[in-house]
């Protein structure tokens, strides 16, 4: 203190004596004031410390200095760091800006050792503050009256942990993102979406599947077959299937042509999103008429994935012979399907959360192969853009197919043949508002033909989604259904009801129901959640119940409890039901579950169990199962089970399944042994795919799949003249992996790999990963491929490749006397002269600026816009540079930064 009053005094006597010259007076002043404030830390305190919020590293280092007097963080590069425009100026012993908005202005003053935030004053002291090294360090209590954050630093790991006391610049962003992620219809990533146009013709791919079986009484011999054929004819995409009975003769053939387009063109200028002609389902109305099977066709230009609160949600598609199929929402099993009518799996109205909803097709070869099948749809998401119609049409003879081969699986109908017509539209009023209207002429099972109309309305009422649904035919019938759904406290809840008069028929409620009473009213409640349990446990729980009373008076009541969630090593699936029955005669209630779990007993070997049960009104264990599933080798699986029904006519069941998949075909053996009648049957199994390589022009044998959805042909190759064609004498790019829905493939020595099993989603996404090229400077065009995959279509995805560059700049800033220092914190671009793309680059607290995977050519680089323009700094020369075409590491050189007035950024 007494240095200060002395080095003072004599400021002032010094200013007097020299009263002519006050400029020169001030500076003396100000660096005798420099002079006298002692330092709080010194060079020896440095450490270099991570930068993290939570699981987000911000930077991999910084210079903060931990002395006896505290933390201090350097105000300038934090602030770049968070993204906050605070520029630091060490010539004025200040550093101001705004934090989060303009009009919170922050100043901080180092000559009056006071703050300011948006008008309030902060005073400190001098060893809470200093300049150094260019930078104006802060100790940490002090930074956290200035920035909207909390401070820990733990300098045993080196790392400075921060928490947001307010949402920061980056955070704000990735939170945009997920929005946007979230949103419907919007894509997973970000990818380069590739044409998949309708040919006139296209060599079709083929699933073929062949059984027999041998059983011991000689009875109950079979021999079934089933062919799917599909590929582009006349511009649209065929898709056929012909598939036996037990005595091998033909007895379901379908066939079908359809457009798709998730963008809104599969009818060119008449629009759509799908359309086909064939084999058909006819759409479902929300209140009224369901989905049917029938020969006609249909249109619909509404969104694939996205479904309203009323409309159900029926999943069909292909089921091989001797498959089954389970379904998960949500990761908990709803349904399940043990074998294909004609040929298909069908899951009618499946229970969906209010929301984005995943549902995982799991599908089960009788000999232990697995795939799955994974796809999300927006439930609850019925309104339309203001301005925007939405059409969907179906035109049918229910129940017929094209081709009637006189054989089907299930007995022929009444109301077979008979027309089914229905047209529904909605149109968006208002952002959130959509009206809906339909009409339809149908013969619902037993009944008498009716044409109906209705009527209703969508929208959002704050945080709840809510449709109400009127309709009326011309026999007298009248329904009105209500729907609502939310997601309070992380909890979806879903409601619905409907009251009825005049014996209207809604088959979305009843499908297939012909000997009861029509409805006189229907509530149905679904809740979908998740419950925290110890140790990080989160078990998804899934609640539904349907309440239908008649018009007899007569009430059903069903309701479920589902849960699945993996638990140690184990993954655990229960369910719980309650079924209850009122008629004028009698009544029924019984409670009922199941429980199954799957294991891991090592890499090779799965154990699965599960056991059903009735609880109420008689207890007891109605069937229970085990099953062990041993990969031997890649090619070779191994599958026993036993199955043990008890009741009435109690019996044991003992199966054996050995399966070979070769890389052509899939062939299994199965053995089945029932104790109880000393039965045994003895099964071959043979399945294989035919798909044409259009990299190879020919056609190549191939495991089953490849006729049930689309395919891509990767070409990858080192493209030595850049022209984007291969030539004969271009080196092909082997260990490029492919990640597909089916799975990963690699690339060959070719640089060619023929990837199936992509399914008949909306879109797919293809992921191409270089990482484990041998090449690392090997780098190609977008990592993501978006396309619209096609039952029996191949694409072909070229991959050229070129070498690429390692460079490194060092990021200096050059301080008013010329001096030059390193700048951490400091966001360029490396802006390509042939095709402008940018490459961004953060440098690290040596300021050192690195960018990987840079493509052959001329360069220059230029500093981020926003960063620049809140710091004033500038590039005080240009900065150029050249990647050679054969790539490597390439040293830059220097960035040089300046400021447009005196200080620092």
């Amino acid at each position: 203190m007494i240095t200060a009053r002395s080095a003072g005094a004599a400021a002032v006597a010094l200013a007097a004596a020299m009263g002519s010259s006050d400029a020169f007076a001030q500076t003396l002043m100000r660096n005798l004031v420099i002079a006298a404030d002692p330092q709080p830390f010194s060079a020896d305190d440095l450490l270099w410390m991570e930068v993290r919020a939570g699981d987000l590293q911000l930077a991999e280092s910084m210079n903060v200095y931990a002395s006896r007097s505290g933390v201090f963080v350097p105000l300038g590069e934090f602030s770049r760091v968070l993204e906050l425009a605070v520029g630091v100026f060490p010539g004025q012993r200040r550093a101001e800006g705004w934090v989060l908005s303009p009009d919170r202005r922050l100043v901080v003053d180092l000559t009056t050792r006071q703050a300011t935030l948006q008008g309030r004053i902060i005073p400190f002291s001098t060893d809470q503050a200093a300049i150094y090294d260019g930078d104006l360090y802060v100790r940490a209590d002090l930074l956290e009256q200035l920035l909207p954050v909390r401070i820990k630093a733990d300098a045993s790991a080196q790392v400075l942990a921060l928490t947001a006391t307010e949402a920061l610049p980056f955070q704000q962003r990735a939170e945009r993102e997920q929005r946007r992620a979230s949103a419907v219809g919007a894509p997973q990533d970000e990818g380069t979406r590739l044409a998949t146009p309708y040919r006139l013709f296209t060599a079709p791919s083929f699933d073929v599947n062949i059984g027999g079986q041998l059983a011991r009484d000689g009875i109950d011999q079979a021999s079934r077959y089933d062919i799917r054929a599909a590929g582009d004819l006349l511009h649209a995409g065929l898709e056929a299937y012909a598939g036996s009975d037990d005595d091998g003769r033909i007895s379901d053939v379908r066939v079908t042509l359809s457009r798709k387009d998730p963008y809104g063109r599969a009818l060119g200028p008449l629009g759509g999103t799908r359309a086909g002609v064939g084999d058909i389902f006819t759409p479902s109305m929300a209140i009224g008429a369901a989905s049917y099977a029938g020969r006609g066709l249909y249109y619909t230009s509404a969104p694939l994935e996205n479904l309203d609160l009323a409309t159900p949600l029926n999943l069909r598609g292909e089921l091989a012979l001797g498959e089954d199929v389970e379904l998960y929402v949500n990761e908990v099993l709803q349904r399940a399907q043990t074998s294909p009518v004609q040929g298909r799996y069908e899951f009618l109205d499946v229970p969906l959360a209010f929301g984005l909803n995943t549902l995982r097709l799991v599908f089960y070869g009788s000999q232990g192969q697995r795939r799955e099948v994974v796809r999300r749809i927006n439930f609850g998401t019925g309104q339309v853009e203001a301005g925007r119609f939405v059409l969907r049409l179906g035109a049918a003879e229910q129940g017929l197919t094209v081709f009637d081969v006189g054989g089907g699986e299930t007995p022929m109908m009444a109301e077979a043949g008979a027309t089914r017509l229905v047209a529904l539209a909605d149109y968006g009023l208002s952002p959130g508002l959509t009206l809906s209207a339909g009409a339809a002429r149908y013969r619902p099972q037993g009944q008498a033909t009716r044409t109906l109309g209705s009527l209703g309305l969508r929208g959002s009422l704050g945080a709840v989604a809510a449709q109400v649904d009127a309709a009326f035919d011309d026999q007298g019938g009248r329904g009105v259904t209500l729907g609502a759904a939310a997601r309070p406290f992380g909890v979806s809840i879903v409601g619905r009801h409907s009251e009825y008069a005049g014996d209207f028929i809604d088959e979305t409620r009843q499908l297939g129901v012909s000997d009861q009473a029509p409805l006189a009213r229907a509530t149905d409640l679904r809740l979908d959640g998740q419950v925290s349990g110890p140790r990080g446990l989160a078990v998804p729980l899934s609640f539904n119940v349907r309440r239908l009373q008649r018009a007899d008076d007569s009430l059903t009541t069903n309701a479920e409890l589902r849960a699945s969630a993996p638990i140690g090593r184990y993954y655990a699936s229960s369910s719980v039901v309650y079924e209850a029955e009122k008629t004028a005669l009698a009544s029924r209630r019984r409670w009922l579950g199941a429980s199954d779990v799957t294991t891991l007993i090592s890499a090779r070997l799965q154990a699965r169990a599960g056991v059903s049960y009735e609880l109420s009104p008689d207890p007891g264990v109605d069937t229970a199962y085990a099953t062990v599933d041993w990969q031997i080798s890649d090619a070779n699986a191994l599958r026993l089970g036993v199955v043990r029904a008890i009741g009435p006519r109690p019996a044991t069941s003992f199966q054996a399944s050995n399966l070979w998949r070769a890389r052509r075909f899939d062939l299994a053996l199965n053995v089945a042994y029932e104790t109880e009648r000393k039965d045994w049957r003895i099964g071959l199994q043979l399945g294989f795919g035919f798909g044409y390589d259009p990299l190879e022009r020919r056609y190549e044998m191939t495991r089953p799949g490849v006729a049930g959805g689309g395919a891509v042909a990767v070409n990858a190759w080192i493209d030595a003249n850049g022209d984007g064609l291969r030539q004969t004498d271009e080196q092909g790019v082997g260990g490029l992996v492919v990640d597909t829905p089916a799975g990963a493939e690699v690339t060959d020595e070719a640089g060619r790999v023929f990837a199936t099993g992509l399914g008949d989603a909306a879109v797919a996404r293809i992921r191409l990963n270089d990482e484990a090229i041998d090449d690392p400077f090997l780098i190609g065009g977008a990592g993501v491929i978006e396309i619209v995959p096609r039952a029996g279509r191949t694409l072909v995805i070229d991959r050229p490749m070129a070498r690429s560059a390692e460079v490194e700049l060092t990021a200096l800033f050059i301080r008013d006397d010329g001096a030059a220092r390193p700048l951490a914190a400091l966001d360029v671009e490396l802006v390509a002269e042939r095709d402008g793309q940018a490459i961004q680059a953060r440098s690290d607290h040596a300021g050192v600026l690195f960018f990987e995977g840079v493509p052959p050519g001329a360069y220059a680089l230029r500093l981020q816009t926003d960063q620049a323009r809140t710091h004033g700094m500038s590039l005080a020369a240009p900065v150029t540079l050249f990647v050679p075409a054969d790539g490597g590491f390439v040293r830059g050189g220097e960035v040089r930064v300046r400021l447009g007035q005196d200080g620092q950024p």
